[in-house]
């Protein structure tokens, strides 16, 4: 059974994310509406897709993280964005969540991400600014995903 460990998002970060997440395709600020990931040894590898907006991102990013069994927990997360865009650093809290949500079958556990923006660099931090909230639903099961119909917020 596969834990949230690496989670990110980094951007993946102290709110109640289900009134912070949007609706897939409907990211209002910066943020992506696509998350998968892979395990590669005791390391979680995140990827991030259709991110927005892409003049800051490149309209994708990634992160590695150590892999963690535990229900809950903080991680200082980097995404670095694709194409020379830059990176965005984050602290973020994770926890276990009391239902799966609208997560597949499969899920075992539903996370919530909540946390900051605590810096970046190139173009990514023109738009994607210390201070800012991050927060995503994420479905961990045999790999990790955004719950359906939310988004990782930035």
């Amino acid at each position: 059974m596969r834990k949230l460990g690496g989670v990110l998002l980094s951007a993946a970060m102290a709110l109640t994310v289900g009134s912070l997440a949007t609706p897939a395709g409907a990211v209002a600020g910066p943020g992506c509406a696509g998350l998968t990931s892979k395990v590669v040894g005791k390391t979680t590898v995140v990827t991030l897709t259709k991110c927005t907006p892409v003049a800051a991102t490149g309209g994708s990013g990634g992160g590695k993280f150590s892999t963690s069994t535990s229900q809950s927990g903080t991680l200082d997360v980097t995404i670095t964005w694709a194409t020379k865009h830059g990176t965005t650093k984050g602290n973020i809290k994770f926890a276990a969540a009391k239902t799966l949500g609208k997560c597949p079958t499969g899920t075992t556990t539903r996370f919530t991400i909540a946390g900051k923006v605590t810096g970046g660099t190139g173009t990514a931090v023109k738009t994607i600014k210390t201070g800012q909230k991050v927060a995503a639903s994420v479905c961990s099961g045999k790999s990790l995903a955004l719950e359906p119909g939310t988004s990782l917020t930035l």
